[in-house]
């Protein structure tokens, strides 16, 4: 008890900080250095970017605390953002996410939390969730980039026709431990709205014990939605019943009116591990 005291009590003069292993990254700054650390994450909300200021966790010393607008590069990969890749990033302005799989994306970081999920707002004023391992790089001043390997600006492009408007898609990470993953999306009820979703979890600790967003084949009256099997994503809206969303892809009408919300058929969530990836389209 004596050590543990004594503990605390250095932990509370020095300002360390004790947090639970989380992504590691490379901060790249305006002025050209570059600070590596886990992502720290701090508070009742387990937040990166607190009041203006991103922080990287050193072991057995205080946080490197860096203002937003000094960062111009989250790097989550080899810290060392290619010619091509930085000569093909949009301009205009704004955040840019670069995904280990994907075209780069334009938007707004909001925060990284927990130290493994990004969250982003993309340009559709929609937020997602994205794991940090699948999250390449965060630019936050592309031109700062640009000039510091001496990069050019794509050229401008002669206006085109204006295309057909398409509605934004939401990605979402719905971890099986977790009750209810907020989609971030309010709708009214007759809403029509497209899942795809994809990946696998186990509702359970025993071989075989697995499903997809579908759902297994395990079905009991004290289920979330008794209708279907152990493991069936479902969607409910603020207080209202879940329904099935399983791996279908048609659009369906929205039952109710409130925020989205995204589950797994399952009332033993301790023992669960993996998730879905869903993503969503009005």
């Amino acid at each position: 008890m004596r050590r543990l005291i004594a503990l605390l009590a250095i932990v509370a003069t020095t300002g360390v900080y004790l947090a639970a292993a989380s992504e590691r990254a490379t901060f790249i700054l305006t002025n050209g250095e570059r600070k590596s650390g886990a992502i720290a994450f701090h508070g009742d909300q387990h937040e990166n970017l607190i009041n203006g200021y991103l922080n990287l966790a050193q072991d057995g010393a205080k946080d490197l605390t860096f203002p937003l607008e000094q960062v111009a590069v989250i790097d989550l990969a080899d810290g060392r953002p290619s010619r091509d890749e930085v000569a093909n990033l949009p301009g205009g302005g704004g955040h840019v996410l670069l995904l280990r799989t994907g075209a780069p994306q334009q938007g707004r970081l909001v925060n990284m939390i927990n130290g493994d999920t990004l969250l982003w707002e993309n340009q559709g004023g929609q937020r997602q969730q994205f794991a940090l391992r699948d999250v390449s790089r965060v630019y936050l001043n592309v031109d700062s980039v640009r000039s510091m390997l001496n990069v050019s600006a794509p050229a401008t492009a002669a206006p085109a026709a204006p295309a057909a408007p398409s509605a934004p898609s939401v990605q979402v990470r719905v971890d099986a431990k977790q009750p209810w993953t907020d989609t971030g999306i309010v709708v009214n009820q007759g809403d029509r709205l497209s899942f795809q979703a994809s990946g696998q979890i186990a509702y359970g600790p025993n071989p075989g014990q697995s499903s997809a967003p579908e759902g297994a084949t395990e079905r009991r009256s004290n289920y979330p939605d008794p209708n279907v099997p152990v493991g069936t994503l479902l969607g409910k809206i603020g207080n209202s019943a879940p329904f099935s969303i399983g791996s279908q892809t048609q659009a369906m009408p929205m039952p109710a009116s409130g925020r989205l919300m995204l589950g797994v058929n399952d009332n033993e969530l301790g023992d669960n591990s993996g998730f879905y990836l869903v993503s969503i389209a009005r």
